[in-house]
């Protein structure tokens, strides 16, 4: 099954990537993180687009998005992710982010709960052990020895297509955001998940952003690093499912 642009209004601003089509499962839509796009989440789109509509859109800045006015706050970018999708007549999806997509799945959530039906949480960024740019810098080192190159590939020439201006500019918004208030306020079932060589969301951290959680648990992906969507796209794919 091949991607394409979904059909949406004159007035909506984001490029959105659509699998599958409208049917009685439950939407899915799945938010990248920082400096990349929709690019990396394909392999799993394909899998989730088999039986149901699953959207990926490009954030503000990223991929085929152009940038706003201001780099935007994460909340504006869950407001804003709502607005999309409900332009697309989308108005209850299970919530997928991936790192920084992480933090505006769960905002979203947090502040337009009818929406999430269930969100999942992989990656997540950013843990207060590693609250500063160097030393997200390092762990994201770190966790490129561990990736296929065909993720290195996407990830770092989807950094070189945004920019390092871009990039910066948004960084301080991911680093200062408190993932922990919002997953705490979140009322629909929350799975946080990370690959078993994840350096940029240890266990520890996962465990604790699942512990806070109203119906929260935390999972463990084999063979995965941080991108583990692309490596393990059924078994992530499996978690969306849950339910609907």
């Amino acid at each position: 099954m091949t991607s394409h642009d979904a059909d949406a209004p004159a007035t909506t601003r984001w490029s959105v990537e659509a699998y599958g089509a409208p049917g009685d499962a439950t939407t899915c839509v799945l938010v990248h993180g920082i400096g990349v796009s929709a690019r990396y989440f394909r392999r799993l789109a394909t899998v989730l687009g088999r039986d149901r509509l699953t959207l990926v859109p490009d954030l503000p800045g990223f991929g085929r998005t152009p940038p706003l006015d201001g780099e935007p706050t994460i909340t504006a970018l869950a407001d804003g992710l709502v607005e999309e999708i409900a332009g697309r007549g989308v108005r209850r999806a299970v919530l997928l982010g991936h790192s920084m997509g992480a933090q505006v799945v769960a905002e979203a959530a947090r502040r337009h709960p009818d929406v999430a039906e269930r969100v999942v949480l992989l990656g997540p960024v950013v843990d207060p052990a590693a609250r500063s740019a160097r030393a997200q810098a390092l762990r994201l080192a770190r966790d490129t020895l561990h990736e296929p190159l065909d993720v290195n590939a996407i990830v770092f020439s989807d950094y070189v297509r945004a920019g390092p201006r871009r990039y910066a500019a948004q960084l301080p918004h991911m680093l200062g955001f408190d993932l922990d208030a919002a997953v705490t306020q979140v009322r629909c079932p929350v799975v946080v998940v990370r690959g078993e060589q994840d350096h940029i969301a240890p266990d520890a951290w996962v465990a604790r952003l699942a512990g806070l959680a109203r119906d929260g648990r935390a999972l463990v992906v084999p063979g995965a690093a941080h991108v583990v969507q692309h490596v393990r796209p059924g078994e992530v794919a499996a978690l969306c499912r849950e339910g609907s």
